[in-house]
């Protein structure tokens, strides 16, 4: 139980509270809730077209696992959404995203445009034009959609592999880099990374590829590897080595459910260690963290952010720790609580990570969850390996 909250009742409340804050006026999610005197305080700007896409993913899993929203209203919220958004989704990212939204319905004339562009895009050859969590998405969508019979997009997703392979792939870590780009190619964030597997996986579930199997399987034990002393996974990381480079913000949405995206695919193929990196993650957001702090309110609820550090500038901080640790060989470890706080902010795609990662397996959320909450938070010790 957490602040209150059952952790069989996690999930549910994830869904209420997307369905609490869509905007049927603007047909959006928000790009961030806060709690103000009557209620939830919702900014539909910035990445709410994105995270958009990712609630209705989450919603999408939830009503297929008899949860959440009734089908016919989540049916008809996404397609108001695409007559009178779809010319605002331009990024490659987005595209990527929103072909894992229509993977079932590949004759869409949404998704038909959406291949169209990427192919064109892939055609032109994006190189270290994009970064690696950009084509991540490209390659996630373009297999889902080639998953159900296209075959321009099983065309363009072949072709795209081939380029992530040879132009972003460590020959040595076998992880991806950022980019091609000096500054950044010697450190990649834990997002990139978990989006890279789950691409990989998903080029390895339709094709059958050897290598994306081994690339895959390489990148699950290298992060499992890499997961901190209080299950914490670290923000930074040094792309040669797999080794953390920099811990902060550790991201409640990377522990309780995009870890899960690379991990539960890993638990299905029995990687060893998987299932006590799960629960470990879990308990991360449950409270066994630095700050004793559980990631969930309830009354209303909301999911936290992240434990971030308490800087001034905090990217250029990071970034900078990052390549000293890596120039040292001594990362960056836990602040011990000392100089961090809690980011209370709740992103909607947060909740739409969980419901799209437990919807079909809450019995093993809760299991997990349950073993989690009752654990005791574990002395914060340097994440260096």
């Amino acid at each position: 139980m957490v602040n209150g909250i059952p952790s069989s009742a996690v999930l549910d409340r994830s869904a209420a509270f997307l369905e609490e804050v869509y905007s049927p006026e603007r047909a959006l999610f928000p790009f961030s809730t806060s709690v103000g005197a009557e209620g939830y305080v919702n900014d539909y700007g910035s990445r709410a077209l994105r995270y958009t896409i990712n609630s209705f993913l989450g919603l999408q899993e939830a009503a297929r696992a008899g949860r959440g929203p009734h089908p016919a209203w989540l049916e008809g919220a996404i397609d108001d959404f695409l007559a009178r958004r779809l010319d605002d989704v331009s990024s490659p990212a987005d595209l990527g995203l929103l072909l894992v939204l229509l993977r079932e319905r590949p004759d869409h004339p949404a998704a038909a445009a959406a291949v169209l562009r990427l192919t064109r895009l892939v055609g032109s050859g994006p190189g270290s034009k994009l970064p690696v969590q950009t084509l991540a998405w490209m390659q996630w969508g373009l297999d889902a959609c080639a998953s159900s019979g296209s075959t321009a997009a099983a065309r363009a997703s072949d072709r795209l592999f081939a380029t992530i392979m040879d132009d972003y792939v460590h020959e040595g870590s076998l992880l991806p880099r950022h980019s091609s780009a000096l500054y950044r190619r010697s450190v990649v964030s834990f997002g990139a990374i978990v989006y890279f597997l789950r691409a990989v996986h998903e080029h390895a579930r339709r094709t059958g590829d050897a290598t994306a199997r081994a690339v895959f399987r390489s990148g699950v034990e290298r992060m499992l590897e890499a997961q901190g002393p209080q299950g914490e996974w670290p923000w930074l990381y040094a792309v040669a080595t797999g080794r953390p480079a920099e811990l902060y913000p550790v991201y409640a949405v990377h522990q309780d459910s995009m870890a899960m995206l690379f991990l539960l695919p890993a638990l299905d193929q029995g990687v060893p260690g998987v299932r006590d990196g799960m629960e470990r993650s879990l308990a991360w957001a449950f409270g066994a963290n630095e700050l004793g702090r559980p990631m969930y309110v309830d009354a209303p609820f909301r999911a936290f952010r992240s434990i971030e550090r308490s800087d001034r500038f905090p990217r250029a901080g990071r970034y900078l720790r990052a390549v000293r640790g890596i120039a040292s060989g001594r990362p960056a470890g836990s602040a011990g609580g000392r100089g961090v706080r809690v980011n209370e902010e709740c992103r909607s795609y947060h909740p739409g990570w969980i419901l799209y990662a437990w919807s079909a397996r809450p019995e093993l959320f809760v299991e997990l969850a349950g073993r989690a909450g009752a654990a005791e938070p574990r002395p914060a010790l340097a994440i260096a390996r």
